[in-house]
């Protein structure tokens, strides 16, 4: 039952003078055209206004004042509180019940409406608490970290609850802020922690309700982040083994062909009977397999500081097509043209591991490359890129591999003659990207063969260089 404050009391009090005011004015302005007992209906619109307005205890008393203004004023005799004619008696007995019972209708029907209203009131704020749930639902679900989605949690809470700002926040109990008081979240897995304004009115029974269907939305987001980070653990740990036991396997592998050509000519070379042209060459044997087996160390090498971000680039202003020209001396015997425009900005890297991407991919593609046909190098300038492109005429490489080609110990079904171990474009790739650049491999504009682009970041020129 709701209490009354002394201001609806007054209000009331008001109502109740003024209706039977405005009622007894009526009955007087009537009184010549009918009894005054007739006219006790004028009362009855009086109280059934108050019982609609202000309940029934206001209403009854209305009935009250009604019946003695009636009396006071209009049955004689006049101005006393008597009554002389018992028919009077009975007929304001009768409008008394009759009061009694339309305040009495009037306030239960006006009871009913304000429920009604109130059930009304109560199922649009469930709606708008459902509305807000599947938002944050729809947020914390949407797979990125519970922590990133709280400031837009906040605001949809603050919605919910009909207040001006909600604050969420991960971790231990913070301090309050000014003007505000902070409530614990209900989490399982988890501890979070809401502040709302310190003055806001919220009903506790909203308040829980809320809290814990929110509260149980971020267990559920904080678990499946959990999950999702256990199951990233275990598949990272299962390509770590995959990438061990294909190192163990290509290495063995590799390792094998050389040691066992070194071994071989070492043990020819120990017989009586050679002459100088086969001691000749089994020097060279060991030599070649020598070299072969210290690329094939450097390229592990490389690898794993790569893998381990541990390249560390020297920077500095550097000439593409002095790399260029270097690698190309360095690179297998075959025709390489280069065509790279003259106005080619210099760019900020470090010159020897471009050179050595450079060396790497010309010697790939000289190594697939028709004897007839030049490998070409080409460049430009586009998207804020420097680009040089190495251009073979080979087989090119198969579509199923593509998407696999800069992946370690990935030997291309285009290596002919079966030389590597499988690191070079990874290696590649590691030393473009700590660069700040990317390498692509696109389509071949004459339409056969493969062409690997490298694009380093096109920087603002040093005074220097500009009068190139």
């Amino acid at each position: 039952m709701k209490r009354w404050s002394g201001r609806r009391i007054t209000a009331a009090t008001l109502e109740v003078l003024l209706a039977v005011g405005i009622s007894t004015a009526a009955v007087a302005a009537l009184n010549a055209l009918a009894p005054a007992t007739g006219l006790s209906v004028v009362y009855l619109l009086g109280v059934l206004v108050v019982a609609v307005r202000r309940g029934r205890a206001a209403a009854l008393t209305t009935a009250v004042l009604g019946v003695l203004a009636l009396n006071f004023f209009f049955i004689a005799p006049v101005h006393r509180l008597t009554i002389r004619d018992s028919g009077d008696v009975i007929a304001l007995s009768v409008y008394l019940v009759v009061a009694v019972v339309v305040a009495r209708l009037a306030a239960d029907a006006r009871a009913t409406a304000s429920e009604a209203e109130a059930r009304a009131r109560e199922a649009a704020a469930r709606r708008e608490e459902s509305q807000v749930v599947a938002e944050i639902a729809a947020l914390l679900l949407s797979g990125e970290r519970v922590e990133g989605h709280l400031p837009e949690i906040g605001p949809r809470l603050a919605r919910a609850l009909g207040v001006e700002s909600v604050v969420i926040e991960l971790g231990s109990a913070p301090s309050p802020r000014l003007g505000s008081r902070v409530l614990a979240l209900p989490l399982r897995h988890l501890r979070a922690w809401v502040q709302l304004p310190a003055d806001a009115e919220v009903d506790r029974d909203d308040l829980d309700r809320v809290l814990s269907s929110v509260g149980a939305l971020v267990d559920v987001a904080g678990e499946r982040e959990r999950l999702a980070q256990q199951a990233a653990d275990a598949e990272t740990t299962r390509r770590a083994d995959a990438v061990k036991t294909a190192v163990l396997h290509s290495i063995s592998h590799d390792l094998r062909s050389p040691l066992t050509a070194i071994t071989t000519a070492g043990q020819a070379l120990s017989g009586p009977a050679l002459s100088v042209e086969d001691r000749n060459e089994l020097l060279d044997v060991i030599r070649e397999e020598s070299q072969r087996l210290a690329h094939l160390v450097d390229g592990v090498l490389d690898l794993s500081r790569i893998q381990a971000q541990a390249i560390d680039p020297q920077f500095d202003w550097c000439d593409l097509r002095d790399v260029v020209a270097s690698a190309a001396r360095q690179a297998r015997e075959t025709t390489i043209a280069i065509e790279l425009p003259t106005s080619l900005p210099l760019v900020r890297a470090d010159p020897a591991q471009i050179e050595r991407v450079l060396v790497n991919l010309l010697d790939n593609a000289a190594r697939v490359s028709p004897p007839e046909r030049a490998v070409r190098v080409t460049g430009g300038v586009g998207g804020g890129m420097v680009t040089v492109r190495v251009i073979d005429e080979g087989p090119g490489i198969p579509a199923t591999q593509r998407a696999s080609v800069f992946e370690p110990f990935r030997r291309l079904g285009r290596s002919g003659d079966g030389h590597g171990a499988g690191l070079g474009l990874a290696i590649c790739k590691g030393f473009i990207e700590a660069n700040g650049g990317r390498i692509l491999l696109q389509p071949n504009p004459v339409g056969v063969g493969t062409a690997f682009a490298i694009s380093l970041p096109l920087a603002p020129q040093p005074v220097e260089s500009r009068g190139r």
